[in-house]
């Protein structure tokens, strides 16, 4: 379904004219991403706006056209009493994927606001190539024997649990506008293309997507993988949590792992190695004492335990940190199927049940209490961050589902005295060799990079861009957060990190995720948002922003030090840096992106003495002229991104602009 809207639907977010000229009287701070469009901008006090008036905050500060359009998507309100309002992107009518803008709001007046929005000019949005037409080339491009809208089996499962006759997995095709990440061509890489968008779920081999087809062309211009490959109360012997005592219910004289106090249930089923969910059933027990000598055996049933108290663990850890009501905060039951296929060597969730399978010359069952949480991660940042699986949002998103792992498997230690865990490594008691899937405390011992762009860091196309290797930078960020620590990063930087504890950095890491990431955040980007995050919970100068921000110089992003600003909801001193890796001194720049002329805004309002524009070679632009008054004519600039550097004589500032 091509999701086009009416103009009378987005009358109340259309301009009367094209561009608008922006407003910067009312910005306290503004946060620019490296394309130059704002990702986080907070408002003076005396001059914020009223909640009434977001659509107007919009064409002042983000420059809209009358091709743009911001539509509200979803609301909520946190213990500091912000209400976050989430808008969705529009062009011509039609989607933007991946671009949300949020609005945080404290009685009534508007703090900040933060997100990603595409700047997009001169697209055509009518396709040229039908729905029908992209579903052909995007199952060819998945090239699977089999898919699950060809099993009537599979189709009458789906239809049953969804109580919805219609119910079906075969994909309807959803027109969007989206960044081509697949094109070889750097003139054709990151640009946006109009497109057809896909849930293609293959049953064999197995493998769930979003899968994008040029609406133009016919090329698949990204892949978002789905599948992310990593009333009684029972007594069950457990393979790795010992002896536990679990929720569950009778039914029909005997007792099933299902349970209901818990949002809306937790239920955990066996596939006896099959790999189709409709012919999963129970697991059951006569008197309720799930005992090692019934269930430590050849087919590993003791597994079942460790699923479903992995599952109560995680459902109990979000309730009492977070205030969470299951993974999406609305109740959601935890569906987990154990003995996935035969000798199947990974665990996945596939946005809308966990899967574990049993191992075979590498791991054992991979239903240890990290796992389980780490999964189930990945399904509370689909419902917040909703993270793309690629590049550095994927590793993120690898690395934040590490991170809840990591807090499960320690609240569950501290509170039921379990043994043989080790917090800061991820799946160590599954692999038969011995040792860790990753290491939080040393991401280098399994080859995974502690600093951004370091000497580890993965710059390949394989893993989804290195998802699983670049995300070590996270989780050593996490691990200095909460243990706290120094020495010297790759960059040759040395740090010293005071450590806050791990409910503290959690809360500061799932604000980060849940109130300000966007599904194509950066680590520099990421950042910004922790640092916000901090400030909202701790406020500004606090020794938790210290730490948040000398953490993240430790992995070899921004500087030590972060300006003190007084408020809730206000960004960090200074802008991304060219290099990702840093960030200068309070420089700003506007409007973004120009067009004849540029405005420097220096610390303390300095005027520059020196300016030089560089193009992304690194070689002097001659076009562009500094005209003194903190102004620089571009008008004879040809479109493009640049990089603008200034001096007032003891400090040199560096910001990128984009021209067009």
């Amino acid at each position: 379904m091509a999701h086009k809207y009416s103009s009378a639907v987005l009358l109340a977010a259309l301009l009367a004219g094209s561009a608008q000229a922006q407003d910067f009287s009312r910005v306290k701070q503004r946060v620019a991403s490296e394309a130059g469009s704002p990702e986080l901008i907070s408002f003076k006090a005396e001059r914020a706006y009223g909640t009434q008036e977001v659509q107007q905050l919009f064409r002042d500060q983000l420059a809209l056209t009358t091709d743009d359009q911001l539509l509200p998507l979803r609301a909520g309100t946190d213990a500091q009493g912000f209400v976050h309002e989430k808008y969705q992107q529009y062009y011509k009518g039609v989607k933007v994927e991946h671009a949300t803008y949020s609005v945080h709001a404290r009685q009534g007046k508007v703090e900040a606001v933060s997100g990603q929005f595409e700047q997009i000019r001169g697209l055509n949005a009518t396709p040229t190539l039908d729905a029908a037409a992209a579903l052909s080339r995007a199952t060819a491009f998945v090239g699977a024997k089999t898919y699950m809208w060809q099993d009537a089996g599979e189709e009458a499962f789906l239809q049953q649990q969804e109580n919805n006759p219609a119910a079906t997995y075969k994909p309807q095709g959803e027109l969007v506008v989206v960044r081509n990440q697949r094109a070889a061509n750097p003139l054709k890489a990151g640009k946006p293309v109009l497109a057809w968008k896909f849930n293609v779920y293959a049953q064999e081999p197995m493998s769930r997507a979003y899968i994008y087809v040029d609406a133009h062309s016919g090329e698949v211009v990204l892949q978002d993988d789905i599948i992310k490959h990593a009333g009684a109360t029972a007594t069950f012997a457990t393979a790795y949590s010992g002896t536990r005592s679990l929720a569950n219910e009778s039914f029909n004289g005997s007792f099933r792992l299902r349970e209901t106090t818990r949002g809306l249930g937790i239920e955990t089923y066996d596939m006896n190695t099959g790999t189709r969910y409709n012919r999963a059933v129970d697991f059951t027990d006569a008197d309720n004492n799930w005992t090692a000598a019934e269930y430590n055996n050849s087919s590993f049933d003791n597994a079942a335990g460790d699923a479903h108290f992995g599952a109560q663990a995680t459902y109990d850890y979000w309730q009492a940190v977070h205030g969470r009501n299951s993974y999406d905060n609305a109740g959601a039951k935890i569906k987990s199927y154990v003995h996935y296929g035969r000798s199947y060597e990974n665990a996945y969730w596939n946005g809308s049940v966990m899967t574990y399978g049993d191992g075979a010359t590498t791991f054992k069952p991979l239903t240890s209490l990290d796992v389980c949480a780490h999964e189930i991660g990945h399904a509370v940042c689909e419902k917040t961050a909703n993270l793309t699986y690629s590049n550095e949002s994927g590793a993120m998103n690898e690395g934040l589902s590490d991170i809840w792992g990591a807090c499960v498997e320690a609240r569950a230690v501290a509170q039921f005295g379990l043994t043989g865990k080790s917090t800061w490594d991820i799946g160590e008691e599954i692999k038969k060799s011995g040792g860790a899937l990753r290491s939080m405390s040393n991401p280098n011992l399994y080859n995974q990079p502690d600093t951004y762009k370091g000497t580890k860091w993965y710059t390949g196309t394989g893993d989804n861009g290195g998802v699983h290797t670049n995300s070590g930078v996270l989780n050593y960020w996490f691990y200095l957060l909460t243990q706290g620590g120094s020495g010297s990063n790759d960059l040759g930087n040395a740090y010293s990190v005071s450590g806050l504890g791990i409910d503290k950095a959690a809360k500061i890491t799932f604000r980060m995720e849940s109130v300000y990431m966007t599904a194509s955040t950066t680590y520099p980007q990421a950042r910004t948002f922790a640092i916000q995050a901090a400030t909202d919970l701790f406020g500004a100068g606090s020794a938790e922003v210290t730490a948040t921000t000398n953490a993240w110089y430790a992995v070899g992003v921004g500087t030590t030090t972060t300006a003190a600003v007084a408020g809730g909801t206000t960004a960090p001193a200074g802008v991304t840096s060219l290099s990702g890796s840093g960030i200068t001194t309070s420089m700003n720049v506007f409007p973004v992106p120009a067009t004849n002329e540029l405005t420097l805004v220096l610390p303390g309002n300095a005027e520059a003495t020196s300016v030089r524009v560089t193009d992304l070679r690194g070689a002097n632009v001659q076009t562009a002229r500094y005209e003194g008054n903190n102004r620089l004519s571009v008008s004879g600039l040809a479109q493009g991104v640049y990089l603008v550097s200034a001096t007032d004589g003891q400090h040199t500032y560096r910001m990128r602009f984009s021209k067009e």
